[in-house]
């Protein structure tokens, strides 16, 4: 009876912990996640600090930026979301809902803490999103278990062991292409993710961007016309990675989309900032293994605050407070021992000639700055004007190319085609280098005009009769890598193949948003005057070959009949053929193959 009595005694305090932890079907909880890791974010005025799960609430413990004096608000429409569940905000401290209240504003700092309070989030959610339509904000993989998100590394990269150390090429004109080749690991298409990438031009000292398209297994593909080895930017959402390119060469980089992410993150970054963020292969991997990994500022003007602390600041105060910010990077430098002479040599280089660009800005007095290295600063343009106009010539024959350069590729842009002014201005050029430079640039202009203006309308291109063999194809592809391509072999007494260019006008439509270029291939038995009349009505880029040419290309790749069909991918590999009409649907599905979705 003794045993019986202290047996229900257990069972009744097991009823009373089971009622308490099960009370009208839920599960008391209280979890708090401080500073929780995410996957990205698409903007940089709103970070979380801390969450706080209970059963009544989801407490989200922010950050809002802003300008100082600007009011702070945020959507009613403001949710999480996990999966297919939204949990919605309720309430909010420090911070006004729609500005129906009487709103706070940001302080000085621009920085303003808050409280947002959402619908109690269940046990066994591990991971939310953050949205705030209204605001155009989200954040993504918000991590509920304190640690970071999960992503798959392969093995060979995690295996990998950079050069004990490395230094920095000799800097030399050489026109080249430059490839890279991308995969961001993390991502997920539902992203709203934005890819940019910039690179230092010696033509035009400002900034040149280009969006970067991401296919659905994360991957892309960059190429870029270059004078010489220099700076580029790779801007993924906030997360920004600074690379090392070299005319000719090829790259891959394998990009941790959540460290990147989290290292451009005011409350992540001094857990973050310094950690590696991306793999390489190819050209250059420890230097820019280095600049994907340390974060070091290649300006003075990108230490944190330095806008706001020299905005009002006396041009002599300005000129000091620049060189004691420089000689504080360079003591950091020198006692760095992790990073590689290159590293160390480019760093310097980079922010010893944007500290002469930020005085002389000021109408400062600027001296030259000695560096083996001063073509590889991202401001040298802006440096090497300086420099003139202040009566010091840093190469005066390179200085004369590059004005004529520019002013050829001043003069395309504006008449959309080269004139025989251009021309001859070109042929001044004395630099080899510089001349292939602005040739191959015109090429790339002219080939994105005449993309542009095939999905409108009709371009007749001319191949050189005496091309011959295996370079035909290549020829005709060159300008458009990087892009889909469908060469359709027609002519015009072939019926069939008519009808088949008016059965691929819907396809055509779908995906007119699409990097697909259409290319129509003709021999000479289609009669000029009548394919010339014919092909206005065929937006595209046609070419009418000679007979040996159109031979070879027909037996080469296997189009024993007309209509024909060659597809090519977007790194130039041929990706199909087809003798007769396939069909639509074969099309459609060959093309976004060959675009990498």
């Amino acid at each position: 009876m003794k045993n019986t009595g202290m047996f229900r005694y257990c069972l009744a305090l097991l009823a009373i912990c089971f009622s308490l932890f099960h009370a009208e079907g839920k599960t008391l909880q209280r979890r708090e996640i401080d500073h929780p890791c995410f996957v990205t974010a698409n903007t940089s005025q709103i970070e979380i600090k801390k969450i706080i799960l209970t059963d009544e609430q989801t407490e989200v413990d922010a950050v809002l930026y802003g300008n100082p004096g600007d009011l702070v608000f945020i959507s009613s429409e403001a949710f999480l979301r996990a999966g297919k569940q939204k949990f919605r905000l309720r309430e909010a401290g420090n911070v006004s809902i729609d500005a129906t209240a009487e709103p706070e504003i940001f302080p000085a700092s621009g920085a303003q803490d808050v409280v947002l309070s959402f619908e109690p989030i269940p046990v066994g959610v591990y991971e939310v999103d953050f949205f705030s339509e209204d605001d155009g904000w989200s954040i993504w993989g918000i991590q509920l278990t304190g640690k970071e998100p999960y992503v798959f590394i392969p093995s060979f990269l995690q295996s990998r062991q950079d050069e004990e150390d490395a230094v920095l090429p000799a800097p030399r004109l050489k026109t080249g292409k430059t490839v890279v080749n991308g995969y961001i690991l993390g991502y997920d298409e539902r992203m709203d993710l934005s890819v940019s990438f910039w690179h230092s031009d010696w033509f035009f000292p400002q900034e040149w961007w280009e969006s970067i398209k991401i296919r659905q297994d994360g991957s892309f593909h960059i190429e870029q016309n270059l004078l010489l080895p220099g700076a580029a930017k790779l801007q993924v959402n906030q997360g920004c990675l600074d690379l090392f390119l070299v005319p000719g060469e090829e790259m891959t980089v394998y990009v941790h989309l959540p460290k990147l992410s989290m290292s451009a993150s005011n409350v992540l970054k001094p857990v973050y900032g310094a950690q590696q963020k991306a793999w390489f292969d190819g050209s250059n991997e420890r230097l820019n293994t280095d600049l994907a990994t340390y974060s070091k500022p290649l300006s003075v003007s990108e230490i944190p605050g330095f806008a706001g602390k020299t905005k009002d600041m006396q041009t002599a105060d300005y000129g000091r407070y620049v060189s004691e910010q420089l000689n504080m990077l360079r003591k950091s430098l020198g006692h760095d021992s992790k990073t590689s002479r290159a590293f160390k040599e480019y760093v310097q280089t980079n922010l010893a000639v944007d500290a002469v660009v930020l005085r002389g800005e000021k109408g400062l007095a600027v001296e030259p700055v000695e560096s083996s290295f001063l073509w590889y600063a991202a401001d040298f343009p802006a440096y090497m004007d300086l420099m003139s106009r202040n009566g010091v010539s840093v190469d005066t024959d390179m200085e004369e190319d590059l004005r004529k350069g520019r002013s050829v590729y001043a003069g395309v842009l504006k008449n959309g085609c080269i004139t025989s002014a251009d021309k001859k201005t070109l042929d001044a050029i004395s630099s080899d280098e510089i001349k292939e430079f602005v040739e191959a640039e015109m090429e790339t202009f002219q080939a994105k005009a005449q993309q542009l203006q095939a999905t409108s309308s009709y371009v007749i291109e001319q191949l050189d009769p005496m091309l011959a063999g295996a370079d035909i194809l290549p020829a005709i592809i060159a300008p458009h890598r990087g892009k889909a391509i469908l060469l359709d072999f027609w002519a015009t007494w072939c019926g069939p193949c008519m009808k088949s260019m008016q059965a691929v006008l819907p396809l055509k439509k779908k995906l007119s948003s699409e990097d697909i270029v259409y290319i129509y291939i003709t021999p000479p038995s289609s009669p000029e005057n009548e394919w010339k009349k014919f092909i206005t009505q065929v937006n595209g880029i046609h070419y009418r070959l000679t007979e040996t040419q159109w031979n070879y290309l027909c037996r080469a790749y296997g189009i024993t009949g007309i209509p024909g069909y060659i597809i090519i991918s977007y790194d130039g590999k041929l990706q199909n053929r087809y003798t007769g009409f396939p069909g639509i649907d074969v099309l459609e599905r060959d093309l976004k193959r060959a675009m990498g979705e």
